[in-house]
């Protein structure tokens, strides 16, 4: 099930008003969003992009200030002696733009362009990976240590833990 988005309503219909009109304002490059996927995992984002027909030379990926843009352009050639009867599949200049939140670090954005289909991974920034802590006592760093739910650790067994470290 497709959620309604009315903007991008809004831009097909402007899509289609532009082709049928030639394209807007004379030797304006018409801008399409191309479709995309966003997925989160703990690595980080996933973002795929369709480019079907791009030559991977034609795109920019910009990161800046939490924001991820995507550039990419398709020219069209009719060719001599070659009359368009149809021409439906759009060309121009390809863009998105996404904010991207902090926890992730848009300076290790990997990039990979495989038949049409431009794969994007932005890792979570190193402050925002979990960790494991370990705790002190005395002065002293104890092992890491896990406690099943439930299980009640005797007192003495804890102090003997302790006094045998110290010694």
């Amino acid at each position: 099930m497709m959620r309604f988005d009315p903007f991008r309503e809004i831009e097909e219909l402007t899509q289609r008003m532009d082709r049928a009109f030639g394209g807007g304002v004379s030797g304006q490059v018409a801008r399409l969003a191309p479709p995309v996927d966003v997925h989160e995992d703990e690595g980080g984002l996933e973002l795929t992009l369709d480019l079907p027909g791009v030559q991977p030379d034609d795109i920019q990926i910009e990161a800046e200030n939490q924001t991820l843009t995507v550039q990419a352009k398709r020219s069209y050639s009719r060719g001599e002696g070659r009359t368009a009867h149809r021409v439906e599949r759009a060309y121009g200049t390809f863009s998105r733009t996404f904010s991207v939140p902090a926890k992730y670090d848009l300076t290790k954005v990997e990039a990979n362009f495989d038949h049409g289909t431009l794969t994007l991974r932005v890792p979570r920034s190193e402050a925002a990976q979990k960790r494991t802590v370990q705790v002190r006592t005395g002065g002293q760093l104890n092992a890491p240590r896990t406690v099943e739910a439930g299980q009640d650790t005797p007192a003495t067994e804890t102090q003997n833990a302790e006094s045998t470290q110290g010694a």
